[in-house]
């Protein structure tokens, strides 16, 4: 038999913190118990030595899984039950790369403080509706993040030689955040031996592009547009015959193809800023934060 994968709701819009709605509204299908060993104890039969958790797989979800270098969501699923209603607080979502589902994994707790009774039957949550109240600090702040990163991209590529540098992977957490690139910096820019002055052109090219406040598009294109909008090529990841068109993201006229959460406009990210660089191995890290 199939199996049902997710459908992906916070592609439609970053700025959906809770699906509370009837058209929103998710049905859970399947509950998943998950242990974890707390202690290098040799006693397996000792319950003292296990956490516990659930993983919660819905048909569609507004919460972020962690993937392309952004961190996950964190939020509160409200279940409804014909008795009462559970909540369920999830501090990690991740997708299956095979099933295609996402996956919220957390603990249950009562809606009502005053309710002891706190035994319930997961198998009976299965089928079950439920909203998504996710955090939107948390949302927002890897938003900005993530869409700094491509705003990054477009700067680097705007000083003399430094488009030559390839972007192969991103972190865009608000703690390390970087872009890494194939090539040497100094090499291609000329810049041998004044890093200051090479994080300076970035950041004027940065703030430059911030004033410009360049509305910031996401949208599915035919492959070939998908090309022709991340200048004419594409990953090798991105294939011509995937079920899905690619998603491309559009930062001041940049396209990449990319299935992450992003703000509006670049006005939106007020300060982004490199704060330095690397080159090891012929790549080139250029790390950044962002004023949230």
């Amino acid at each position: 038999m199939r199996t049902l994968k997710t459908e992906l709701a916070y592609l439609r819009d970053t700025y959906a913190f809770t699906s509370s709605s009837s058209d929103d509204v998710s049905t859970v299908l399947d509950v998943l118990k998950k242990t974890k060993k707390k202690t290098n104890d040799d006693d397996d039969d000792d319950e003292s030595c296990y956490s516990y958790c659930y993983e919660i797989v819905l048909d569609k979800t507004i919460a972020y899984p962690a993937g392309g270098g952004q961190p996950s969501d964190v939020g509160t699923m409200i279940l409804i039950d014909t008795n009462t209603r559970w909540m369920f607080d999830f501090d990690e979502v991740r997708m299956d790369k095979e099933t295609k589902q996402v996956l919220h994994r957390g603990t249950f707790r009562r809606r009502k403080e005053d309710e002891d009774d706190d035994v319930f039957d997961v198998d009976e949550m299965k089928g079950k509706t439920c909203s998504i109240e996710i955090d939107e600090n948390v949302r927002m702040a890897h938003a900005k993040m993530h869409t700094a990163g491509h705003l990054l991209d477009v700067a680097v590529a705007r000083v003399p030689g430094l488009e030559k540098l390839v972007a192969t992977k991103g972190s865009h957490g608000v703690a390390d955040a970087y872009v890494e690139y194939k090539g040497n910096a100094r090499t291609f820019s000329g810049i041998e031996d004044d890093d200051e002055k090479l994080i300076r052109l970035m950041n004027e090219h940065l703030e430059k592009l911030i004033e410009q406040n360049d509305v910031v598009k996401a949208e599915y294109l035919a492959y070939e547009d998908a090309k022709r909008a991340c200048g004419g090529s594409l990953p090798s990841y991105v294939s011509p015959d995937a079920e899905e068109a690619p998603r491309v993201v559009t930062v001041a006229g940049y396209g990449c193809p990319c299935g992450g959460t992003h703000v509006k406009s670049s006005k939106e990210l007020k300060r982004v800023t490199a704060v330095g660089f690397r080159v090891k191995k012929g790549q080139t890290r250029i790390r950044y934060k962002v004023d949230i």
